[in-house]
């Protein structure tokens, strides 16, 4: 028989196996896309290239609206492979990824054994939100994997009897805290300290804050934020503390604050079972065997399921309480969820086989994944409009598998169920990465446009960018590496244009509002007209008359919710 030990290395290298390719997948068979990508690729590309490592700048102005850890990894990223590219740059997303689902394993393998442990990271990197920050340029992939670290080293060193041991994975806590700072913000400190803070005030334990010796977490947070603070304040001063501590921290969780993306107190509950997908099908008897005082409770002593609920349900109110919400948001608490799920399936396991409430959300999670794989055929070769064996052989796999499954729950063969269950995840995640995600790259990506414009604009010639967002600012540099003048006022527009000397004006529209008013300044022509998504219109225009097309006055007169 294998000992804990030993079945904990096996449960730990089977998760790796399944990590490496899962997050290794899809990373460079598509270019940048919005919301946050062509932002993020272009600051690291900047502060690989200037050497800046204090101020991310975005088209050569400070962007401070997020610590500088992640993009260091990116700009890092970079300089390691000798090579600005959008085929390396979500390297640091996959490595976060990956670091985040082992410490859900190590957490849950410590609290309730290897199995859970091992369940519990499987559905952590196969939950929609987890997944897809595993995969995309986005600062948060580096925070929850940083507030999981810290939520593990807690319970390590809480649960410890030994007092150097204890100490020690304190000081872990605190150094994780840190690095979640530098990652987003003090939201990297409130997440975990809430969490900690809550479970000890249930645990009736709060003198354990005095043994966990804060001054030394003062101290280790000091160390690691007060020299890129001090270089901050050494470059701009007292202006770019207040813009990042100030504007894009504290205001962030007021109402009314200064940031985007406001939106109701409820927000949450609508966009968590999105977020937590296909998962989420089963939360109503998840949560309602971890909360309520059922019998079939899957964790009735210890306190490693207090601090499961407590971390959930106090970071889902931090989140809910903030103004500003997006379901990205939602990544660090992904991991509490994960594991109360895996404790649930763990409870069937063992022999206690689910009732029939339970049984119906089982039959809805088999039925989901069922016709997932039936829709994913259809769907690639619509976009590809090409007929290939290994795709189709891959569809036929995911019904296979998803079928199969099914004839498991209907015979209440349990274990074979939870296999052909992860099994199909796996599998339709994995015909993402490599059938979905190329085609939808030639309607979503902004790379062709960027290379038509670096032909039509000579190396010499300025490039002007009309009222540009972050999107335009992060793609035009990133794949010309040509930084563009931003023109923010119509009149300097007018003036530009009006050169006798060769003028190139870049924007990106939206409902055709930009190029009405582009074409409003006067002398003007339509070089390129890119549609890019669903929403955006790339546009480069010129003054030169034999370049381009104009649009007639009387095109010009019309209301934008009249343009055809």
């Amino acid at each position: 028989m294998f000992g804990y030990k030993e079945k904990t290395t096996a449960y730990g290298l089977l998760l790796i196996a399944v990590l490496v390719p899962l997050f290794a997948l899809g990373l460079s068979n598509h270019g940048l896309w919005t919301p946050d990508e062509p932002r993020v690729a272009e600051i690291g590309r900047e502060m690989a290239l200037t050497g800046n490592w204090a101020v991310p700048t975005l088209n050569r102005k400070p962007f401070l609206e997020k610590p500088p850890l992640y993009f260091w990894s990116v700009a890092l990223t970079f300089r390691v492979f000798h090579v600005v590219s959008d085929r390396v740059a979500r390297i640091p997303s996959a490595v976060f990824g990956i670091g985040g689902a082992v410490g859900v394993f190590f957490l849950a393998a410590m609290l309730f054994g290897p199995r859970v442990g091992f369940i519990s990271a499987f559905v952590t990197a196969t939950s929609f939100e987890y997944f897809r920050a595993a995969h995309w340029l986005i600062v948060d992939s580096a925070l929850a994997c940083f507030v999981i670290w810290a939520m593990t080293s807690f319970m390590a060193a809480y649960l410890s009897q030994a007092r150097g041991r204890r100490l020690l994975f304190y000081i872990f806590f605190y150094l994780f805290c840190g690095l979640a700072f530098l990652s987003k913000g003090l939201i990297g400190l409130a997440f975990p300290g809430v969490g900690v803070l809550v479970f000890l005030a249930f645990e009736k334990d709060l003198k354990e804050i005095w043994k966990m010796q804060p001054w030394i977490g003062i101290a280790i947070l000091a160390a690691l934020s007060l020299p890129w603070l001090l270089a901050l304040w050494h470059q701009g001063g007292g202006p770019y503390l207040d813009v990042f501590l100030l504007k894009n921290n504290l205001l962030r969780f007021l109402p009314g604050g200064t940031s985007g993306h406001h939106k109701p107190f409820y927000y949450y509950f609508t966009h968590l079972p999105g977020s937590f997908l296909p998962w989420s099908i089963l939360l109503v008897p998840v949560l309602y065997r971890s909360f309520g005082r059922s019998q079939g409770s899957p964790a009735p002593s210890g306190p490693g399921l207090l601090f499961m609920k407590c971390w959930s349900v106090s970071g889902f109110a931090l989140l809910s309480l903030a103004s500003t919400k997006r379901g990205i948001y939602l990544l660090p608490i992904l991991a509490p969820f994960s594991i109360l799920t895996a404790l649930w399936i763990e409870s069937i396991l063992r022999s206690r086989p689910p009732s029939r409430g339970e049984r119906i959300f089982l039959w809805g999670l088999a039925l989901v994944l069922l016709g997932a794989g039936l829709v994913l055929g259809p769907m690639t070769f619509y976009l590809s409009s090409e007929m290939g064996f290994l795709w189709a052989a891959h569809a036929v796999l995911v019904i296979g598998l998803s079928g199969v499954t099914l004839k498991f729950l209907r015979k209440a063969e349990m274990d074979r169920f939870w296999i052909g269950t992860h099994g199909t995840v796996l599998a339709l995640l994995i015909f993402v990465l490599l059938w979905i995600l190329p085609p939808v790259d030639r309607y979503k990506s902004f790379a062709s446009f960027c290379r038509e414009v670096k032909e039509a604009v000579g190396a010499d010639t300025p490039l002007y960018g009309y009222k540009p967002d972050e999107t335009l600012r992060g793609v035009v540099p990133f794949y010309t590496g040509r930084y563009i003048e931003e023109i923010g006022d119509d009149r300097v527009l007018a003036d530009t244009l009006s050169r006798e000397d060769p003028v190139f004006v870049v924007a990106m529209d939206k409902r055709g509002v930009r190029e009405r008013e582009i074409f409003s300044s006067g002398r003007v022509y339509l070089l390129l007209d890119r549609k890019v998504g669903d929403r955006r219109t790339c546009l480069l225009f010129t003054n030169r008359k034999n370049r381009g097309v104009k649009k007639d006055s009387s095109w010009i007169e019309t209301t934008v919710s009249e343009r055809p």
